[in-house]
């Protein structure tokens, strides 16, 4: 994945990373938690609204529309205290960087990738073999976005709803359909855990 050369400070971005040589990042419940605990701060910080999310034991993927910038900087941000905070609870040393060095990360407007986006966050447990359905994965997005649990304090599945319609109920349905079709055709994206970050 090409660095991006200039990041909209208005922009809405896939971001994604993955452990170093493929290796698990997210060693337990534990893991999973601290470093949605550190994403609220840094989208606190840097105004951050994090449309959708999924963390999976080697990689994640977040859907984040910028409001002032601080992409990059609240990326160093969030791996750089995820990872040294998990060397510390592993004992981990001398073995190289925990997250691979550099994020990536699609302008998904810019690029046209929304669609395809909206469907692949929600849908990479399944594809994974982790789950046969999206909502029996605990950490991503989804479970909130349909309504079966209230979102993390980060989380704003309102603005991806609103992508489909302003009505609620409309919205979900659509929402509802568009997952269940990527489901049914099972296509991989360009971001397949096979090619991401």
């Amino acid at each position: 994945m090409a660095r991006l050369r200039v990041i909209d400070p208005t922009g809405l971005y896939h971001v994604f990373s993955r452990g170093n040589y493929r290796d698990t990042i997210f060693f337990d419940d534990d893991h999973f938690e601290k470093y949605l605990s550190l994403l609220a701060r840094v989208s606190e910080r840097r105004r951050w609204a994090v449309l959708d999310w999924c963390l999976m034991p080697n990689h994640f993927h977040l859907l984040i529309q910028l409001q002032e910038g601080g992409l990059s900087e609240g990326m160093r941000e969030l791996n750089g205290c995820f990872s040294r905070w998990s060397n510390r609870q592993t004992a981990r040393t001398g073995t190289g960087h925990l997250v691979k060095n550099r994020f990536g990360a699609v302008d998904v407007i810019r690029e046209g990738h929304l669609w395809n986006v909206i469907t692949y966050i929600p849908l990479n447990p399944v594809r994974a073999g982790l789950t046969s359905r999206p909502e029996d994965w605990a950490w991503s997005g989804y479970r909130a976005t349909i309504g079966l649990e209230h979102p993390r304090v980060f989380h704003e599945p309102a603005r991806l709803l609103r992508f489909f319609t302003g009505n609620r109920a409309e919205a979900l349905r659509r929402y509802g359909a568009i997952v269940a079709e990527a489901l049914v055709r099972g296509s991989q994206s360009k971001w397949s855990d096979h090619e991401a970050a």
